[in-house]
């Protein structure tokens, strides 16, 4: 085993690329990296247990040449002996269809092809060529785009059954070795293309670099290690806060701003489960140290928002709509089920009765409990205040179970003044957000209860009269 190759070996073995037995799959386009990538695994594999086939993918972009490839990769693999798996697929048609560019179009059916391949001959690693000149690529492009530590790292050397064995190996070097061997290849027309912009950074910039340090490949795949290392570390510092300090998708708002912010950024972007950028990292931030109990943000594909103390990363905005239930008189005897809207979580129920005795409600004063995320949080509301009874005679028109309307209003009873669902609300520490899904019972005069919070002082039944009885449940 030549020098080079023994260093692949023992690189690989420390990242446990290659598999002890059974089935390794190399990704070979017909290019010299995925070629040399087969002739080092196949070098390796005669000292050990594993056996090596081959995946192979013609995207159909470039014609004759496209088939000239994958006529290459059948005759060299059977040169050498190993099985190989040819794929192809519309690219094109996939990329209009998704609404993406035809490099992304083109990576994502590669992979696909890979990973069914994979699964189909029970390989239990996929390898594939990329080398120290690609990940030193890879970091300039992400620093372009402004990226943080881990797109900095470059090229992972494995992520779950993808490996890169030869990520550590120069482009001179494999060529070096190929042309010692006499061992043949193909050239992809369109790696002279400055069309895309991994091209230009290939042609135009990295020449100017190795210019100023020919040894940059090497010098970028250490930088790469060092900030792998640091990121691992750090994010498992994330982690490990959002294990021990975080409910669901909550934080203390607090807590989370007085972390170091090289960990609160992570923290953020976990939460948000998605690759934010960092313009809304630090409004996020800044919504935790914000005056505002109510601050919210709005992102890509979610809200975050301040709930008093805590801070909330919703995947999508609660709303009430649809949520209006109208419930008298044509909907006696009716249950309803509120979903994501209004009084989500709660079954209401609702029926008409003959009062036997006096109906006393007892006055609820405010509290300082809050409502946690998801449906209405009853343990912490009064749970008397979840039946109500209503003289059918004073109802003026028809009941409706809504949400709050600005400008609600109500008497409770037992506390002798007026004051609007706002105030009562405030009181009790209740989020906005959650506000709208507190169910309010109102007639055409106005409000007649609030659910967990009281009954008014009208429409209250006495003794033999027929009253309007609503129930709302807990599911």
């Amino acid at each position: 085993m030549s020098e080079l190759i023994s260093r692949i070996a023992k690189y690989a073995d420390t990242y446990e690329m290659l598999p002890e037995a059974g089935l390794i799959l190399a990704c070979v386009s017909g290019g010299a990296d995925s070629v040399f990538l087969l002739e080092a695994l196949l070098e390796i594999q005669r000292s050990r247990k594993f056996t090596v086939a081959v995946a192979h993918y013609n995207h159909k972009l470039r014609g004759d040449e496209s088939d000239r490839d994958e006529a290459f990769v059948r005759r060299h693999c059977l040169e050498r002996g190993a099985p190989v798996f040819v794929g192809s697929g519309d690219v094109m048609a996939y990329a209009k269809k998704g609404g993406v560019g035809l490099e992304e179009a083109a990576r994502d059916m590669r992979y696909a092809f890979f990973h069914e391949t994979a699964e189909r001959t029970g390989a239990g690693r996929i390898a594939t060529g990329h080398t120290a000149d690609d990940n030193a690529e890879t970091m300039l492009l992400n620093l372009i785009r402004g990226a943080g530590s881990n797109g900095l790292s470059g090229i992972p050397p494995r992520r779950d059954n993808i490996t890169r064995p030869i990520l550590r190996v120069s482009k001179d070097e494999l060529l070096a070795y190929l042309h010692e061997r006499d061992v043949s290849f193909v050239d992809d027309s369109t790696n002279s293309l400055d069309v895309f912009t991994r091209n230009k950074v290939r042609h135009a910039i990295i020449p100017v670099i190795r210019g100023i340090n020919p040894r940059f490949h090497e010098v970028a795949a250490i930088a790469s290690e060092l900030l792998r290392d640091d990121e691992r570390f750090i994010s498992g510092i994330a982690d490990s806060f959002i294990e021990q300090r975080c409910v669901g998708l909550t934080a203390e708002a607090i807590e989370l701003a007085q972390l170091p912010v090289a960990v609160s950024r992570r923290v953020i972007r976990k939460l948000c489960g998605r690759n934010i950028a960092f313009v809304h990292v630090s409004a996020v931030l800044g919504i935790c140290g914000s005056d505002d109990p109510s601050a919210s943000i709005a992102l890509p594909g979610l809200t975050v928002y301040r709930e008093y103390d805590r801070i909330v990363f919703s995947p999508k905005e609660e709303t009430s709509e649809d949520s209006f239930a109208l419930v008298y008189p044509t909907d006696v005897q009716k249950t309803v089920l509120f979903g994501a809207g209004l009084g989500a979580g709660l079954k209401m129920s609702c029926k008409m009765v003959v009062c036997s005795d006096i109906i006393q409600y007892e006055p609820q004063s405010a509290s300082n409990d809050t409502m946690g995320e998801g449906a209405l949080d009853t343990e912490k509301l009064n749970k008397s205040f979840t039946s109500f009874l209503f003289k059918s005679a004073d109802i003026c028109g028809k009941i409706a179970v809504r949400p709050r309307l600005e400008g609600d209003s109500i008497r409770l009873i037992g506390h002798g003044g007026t004051k609007t669902l706002k105030k009562l609300f405030i009181e009790r520490r209740i989020p906005v957000r959650k506000r709208a899904l507190i169910p309010v019972v109102a007639d055409d005069e106005g409000v007649l209860a609030v659910y967990g919070i009281g009954a008014g002082d009208r429409a209250v039944p006495g003794p033999g009269d027929l009253a309007f009885q609503i129930d709302f449940e807990e599911i």
